[in-house]
């Protein structure tokens, strides 16, 4: 971690000790000591007795800083001013960490967080666990699926359980290869309600309620969070939402194709044999059988032919169309 990130994360949670920043970084006592003591040389926040931090506001930070500029009379006059940028692009970005920091210092924002390789479940469940009661709508952006597929079946299982106390899920998904697991996981969570789109490049993980709660990863853009937090906060779940809204517009639904035969049919109509279809898409002959043996029975029917028949009247599920 370095110097600047550990400042915002100070800034942020409001950690006043040098055993609590070397938990919570995993940089160790004397690691974390000698970052702090980095920090506090540049005017950043000081060291007190018994390893209290005392952190100064970014103005303040920014004004000593300067000062130490400008009495150094060596320094060159566009070595000051490229410092003096620097200094006031620094109050810029962490004026944001430290309002934050304020608001939960006065218990004005709801704060829950998650560390580890499950965070963002862990997360979930610690926000449902503090709830009065269930309902409304949640709407979440997944960006790592095998972190979800991962999780033991049981975990799973008390996942979806979770999302099915709401009256409506929307989740936009990566744009991945639905494999056998990955479907059985988004059959599993359809059955709860989750209505599911895909989109190529998600920005970032995040979720926000109808109780004005948001998800969001430590750093903003991770795919793969292992630091989350949950702020309520109506103005941040506003921003949210409407961010959501938008995505969700350019996502698309995930294809009907629940049993993965689309594909399938959709080469054997271009005359290739069931064999060498499946082969072509990376599974088994076997696998492949199986698919259309559910494929017939889905449609009720008992032949190949009359199963290209009922998949053609029903749209063509599964086959990717070009876009316009």
């Amino acid at each position: 971690m370095s110097d600047d990130d550990l400042l915002d994360l100070l800034l942020r949670e409001r950690l006043r000790g040098v055993a609590d920043v070397a938990a919570r970084t995993g940089l160790g006592h004397d690691g974390a000591r000698a970052a702090l003591q980095r920090l506090a040389e540049a005017g950043n926040l000081s060291l007190r007795d018994d390893d209290v931090v005392l952190l100064n506001p970014p103005l303040h930070a920014a004004a000593i800083a300067i000062e130490r500029l400008l009495l150094a009379e060596r320094a060159e006059a566009q070595a000051r001013s490229e410092s003096l940028a620097a200094i006031m692009e620094g109050v810029a970005r962490r004026t944001s960490s430290w309002n934050f920091g304020e608001a939960v210092a006065q218990d004005r924002l709801v704060l829950q967080s998650a560390q580890g390789p499950h965070a963002a479940e862990d997360l979930w469940f610690a926000v449902q666990a503090s709830r009065v009661g269930a309902g409304g709508r949640v709407r979440a952006v997944l960006t790592d699926l095998d972190r979800y597929q991962a999780s033991g079946p049981e975990r799973s299982a008390a996942f979806a359980k979770a999302m099915s106390s709401y009256s409506a899920v929307q989740a936009i998904l990566p744009a991945v290869a639905l494999d056998d697991r990955l479907l059985a996981m988004v059959q599993r969570f359809q059955a709860a309600g989750v209505e599911f789109r895909i989109l190529p490049d998600p920005p970032s993980w995040f979720w926000v309620d109808d109780e004005e709660v948001t998800g969001l990863p430590l750093l903003w853009g991770d795919l793969a969070p292992q630091s989350v937090l949950a702020v309520s906060s109506p103005v941040i779940a506003g921003l949210a939402r409407a961010y959501f809204e938008g995505l969700w517009q350019q996502a698309r639904p995930v294809e009907r194709d629940p049993g993965g035969y689309g594909q399938l049919l959709h080469r054997m109509r271009r005359g290739m044999t069931l064999d060498a279809a499946s082969r072509s898409l990376g599974i088994t002959p076997r696998t492949g059988r199986r698919r259309i043996a559910a494929a017939m029975e889905r449609y009720g029917v008992a032949t190949l032919f009359a199963l290209g028949a009922a998949w053609a009247q029903d749209g063509s599920p599964g086959v990717e169309r070009p876009q316009d």
